[in-house]
């Protein structure tokens, strides 16, 4: 007979719970992609500087920075369900505003607009992994499985709107984008009523017929004890070293969605064609997701994390050297003797370009989707259950100071130097922070006894 008490953590966890954390992760994610296709093209448009055009691509995560604890926090405390509803709402509105600041000549507007919708999908994002936290045990089964199901949205979100772009222009592009994030709001409005895991005795003492606890002011209003008990979980080594190096892949990150998209268009390459290479990123990293489990079991999860890390941003900094006429060129110079016809060269260098750009974006994706679900439980893992939504918070803030400061650093550096040599500046100082990193857990030789659950 079977043994019930070894029934799997799946059974355990109803589909209803599953299905609408799934579905926040996948659309709030998928409209930062879609944010990528065309934010950086759409700004690049308005003349402006490097510098500038850094400073409106990265004030994305500001107010992330400031509320990524807060919400964490306020998750643990009433439970993700309305703290998701809210942000799913800023989500439909924030990407309407994105066409109207330039006719308006309200760069303000753009600021604006940026931080919000940067806001909506931080949080939404938060709110997920939060979720895996309290319902799910935080277990790589499901994170990876999360990393893995929010590819799908990846995958058809890009080319839709490099479509919408190319095809209609501007409005249909950020409104299909309000459009998609619909989809955060009605799998936020469709998770199970709950009481957050903190303070459970004062919860059920203000719990209204419905399931879900009253929220007063103070329930909503930034406590500055939460920051504190937040930063204090730094005090711990496996934690602290998980902040610090989780932080690293937004280095990546923020200068594939910014001035790599940049880079693309300049280099001839369309709406449409940007939307199939971050498509072809997803796909990507979906088998990196996938590949986690399997690959955590034979190495240690924090080198594995520092290697999969820097590899990763080193693909993205490659980038003016993969695109240019030397490389293509060579590319062509070794395949034109398999081609007896003379359009073989007027072809092959449109193509052998796209290309080039889609097998070194898919290597730093498989790389990326590796290190994604393990982030996350690895925080899961070195916490508390009452502690994962501000543990999350933290990372999630620590991000945020990367994030920021990589497209303002790059701006400055493209307009100093050039932005061929900015990608290459990042990769230089993107390895002495991992360096510096691989020194730390050095020192401390119990952060490599940190287990994940699998």
């Amino acid at each position: 007979m079977p043994d019930n008490s070894a029934t799997s953590c799946e059974s355990r966890v109803p589909f209803r719970i599953q299905a609408p954390v799934y579905g926040i992760g996948l659309f709030c994610t998928s409209v930062y992609y879609m944010m990528v296709v065309t934010v950086p093209v759409f700004v690049a448009s308005l003349g402006l500087s490097y510098l500038w055009a850094g400073i409106i691509l990265g004030c994305r995560p500001v107010l992330s920075l400031f509320f990524s604890i807060h919400a964490g926090a306020l998750m643990d405390r009433i439970g993700g369900r309305r703290v998701m509803i809210f942000f799913g709402t800023v989500g439909v509105i924030a990407p309407l505003l994105y066409p109207i600041a330039p006719r308006m000549d309200w760069i303000w507007l753009l600021l604006i607009s940026q931080m919000l919708a940067g806001m909506a999908d931080s949080m939404g994002w938060l709110g997920a992994q939060t979720l895996i936290g309290q319902h799910m045990k935080g277990q790589t089964k499901y994170t990876g499985r999360l990393s893995a199901i929010i590819r799908v949205g990846h995958v058809i979100a890009p080319i839709m709107v490099g479509v919408a772009w190319d095809r209609l222009g501007d409005w249909a592009a950020f409104g299909l984008m309000s459009f998609w994030n619909c989809g955060f709001l009605i799998c936020a409005i469709v998770l199970p009523r709950t009481h957050g895991v903190m303070d459970n005795n004062e919860a059920r003492a203000r719990s209204t017929s419905v399931g879900e606890s009253l929220v007063t002011w103070r329930d909503i209003l930034p406590n500055p004890s939460d920051y504190i008990s937040a930063f204090k979980l730094m005090a711990i080594p496996a934690v602290a070293a998980t902040v610090m190096i989780g932080t690293m892949p937004h280095v990546g990150n923020y200068v594939q969605s910014t001035f790599y998209v940049v880079w693309l268009e300049q280099s001839g390459i369309t709406g449409t064609l940007i939307g199939l290479l971050i498509a072809i990123f997803s796909v990507s990293a979906a088998c990196g997701s996938l590949l986690m489990p399997k690959i955590a079991r034979y190495f240690s999860p924090y080198w594995l994390f520092l290697v999969v890390v820097w590899v990763s941003i080193m693909m993205i900094c490659l980038t003016p050297l993969v695109g240019s006429d030397f490389f293509i060129g060579a590319i062509i110079s070794l395949l034109s003797p398999f081609s007896s016809f003379e359009t073989f060269k007027e072809l092959s260098s449109i193509f052998f370009v796209f290309t080039a750009f889609g097998v070194v974006l898919a290597v730093r994706a498989v790389f990326h989707g590796i290190q994604q679900p393990l982030v996350i439980s690895l925080i899961l893992a070195t916490t508390k259950s009452d502690e994962q939504g501000k543990a999350i918070g933290l990372r999630a803030t620590a991000n945020r100071i990367t994030s920021i400061g990589t497209p303002i650093a790059m701006g400055a550096l493209a307009d100093w130097l050039g932005l061929q040599y900015a990608f290459y500046t990042i990769a230089v100082i993107a390895t002495v922070m991992i360096f510096f990193m691989v020194l730390y857990i050095l020192r401390h030789s119990e952060i490599d006894h940190s287990s994940i659950s699998r």
